[in-house]
């Protein structure tokens, strides 16, 4: 307790999409993020973040976004709430069709209210990420999103592991106090699945087995929507080396699957700028994905990441490649007492 610190977080990123389709646009993201923060830590087990996030892309000669920071952090035992600046993004977890990978570089700020259950046979994230706020007679709706993460351990050895991950993602926009004609709208993302993991001294460290099943149902109270339901089917085979090297196989096969924010791959609704009312009932993909990671330092990682993939559907291959920057520190100014 009584603890001041000065923490840093940063990102470098360059990813590149050479998509062609009509489902998923083709693009560059280039850019870095900056997060500065003091934190104070009144008891041993309460602590607030105060800080300032920015994020600079590449060919732009300002900023694309600037804003200011703030957690409440209260830990006891194993539970873990925050409010404000949530831990999220990747943290929660959640398979890339419920959750899009490219959102750290994009949209990655989440505010609200988060608890974290961690326990040696049990994993839990839920959290509200309040995203659009009105007042009286405004012309938006006020849109949030909210979730849970759940990965529950059956098997938990030294040398193998099974889980049972369940996760669900709710998107909800609409309001009692907006000039908006447009209806409430409420979709559900949810995912259910096994997942096995062997681990090894030898080289390949680790090889991991995990199957979902996901759903799609549009719980508007008008469906304007193309689909009021679908599902999905997602397989990985991960295999993790002794030399930094990370290859994963996935097949995915979507029926008139919707994702509240899921990668852009995944849905049989196009996301494109030049071809929106694009629709496929059935989306299958087969999906490489080849990493690296170098830690260079205790506090610094770089990481490299390959990604082709078939689209079964329309005979096409296509890929995209990337390079990630990561460094994060921490370490205290004074502690209450101290001279």
């Amino acid at each position: 307790s009584g603890v001041f610190a000065i923490g840093l977080n940063t990102l470098g990123f360059n990813k590149n999409n050479e998509y062609f389709n009509k489902i998923a646009d083709g693009y560059t993201l280039f850019g870095y993020q900056v997060n500065p923060y003091i934190s104070y830590q009144p008891l041993k087990n309460v602590r607030f973040d105060i800080g300032v996030y920015a994020q600079k892309d590449f060919g732009n000669n300002g900023y694309e976004t600037i804003q200011p920071t703030y957690s409440f952090k209260y830990k006891k035992h194993d539970v873990y709430l925050v409010f404000g600046t949530l831990d999220g993004s990747i943290s929660h977890r959640l398979v890339e069709p419920l959750y899009d990978f490219e959102k750290v570089m994009v949209d990655r700020l989440e505010n609200g209210l988060q608890v974290v259950l961690d326990k040696e046979h049990v994993f839990v994230d839920a959290w509200v990420d309040w995203q659009n706020m009105i007042y009286k007679g405004d012309e938006e709706q006020e849109e949030v999103t909210g979730g849970v993460s759940i990965d529950y351990r059956i098997l938990n050895k030294e040398r193998a592991k099974i889980s049972i991950p369940l996760q669900g993602v709710v998107f909800h926009r609409g309001g009692q106090i907006d000039d908006n004609p447009n209806p409430l709208l409420t979709w559900w993302n949810s995912a259910a699945g096994l997942d096995f993991k062997l681990l090894s001294s030898g080289r390949i460290k680790t090889i991991r087995l995990a199957s979902y099943y996901l759903y799609f149902k549009d719980f508007s109270s008008t469906i304007t929507g193309i689909y009021e339901d679908g599902s999905g089917i997602y397989l990985n085979l991960e295999a993790k080396t002794d030399f930094n090297m990370e290859f994963m196989a996935s097949y995915w096969r979507g029926h008139e699957f919707v994702s509240v924010m899921g990668g852009q791959l995944y849905p049989s609704v196009s996301s494109t700028f030049k071809t929106p009312n694009q629709l496929e009932n059935i989306r299958e993909l087969l999906i490489l994905r080849v990493f690296h990671k170098m830690r260079i330092s205790d506090n610094l990682e770089l990481s490299t990441r390959f990604e082709p993939f078939y689209d079964l559907g329309n005979s096409k291959f296509e890929f995209s490649h990337g390079f990630y920057l990561n460094y994060t520190t921490d370490f205290k100014i004074k502690k209450r007492g101290d001279r």
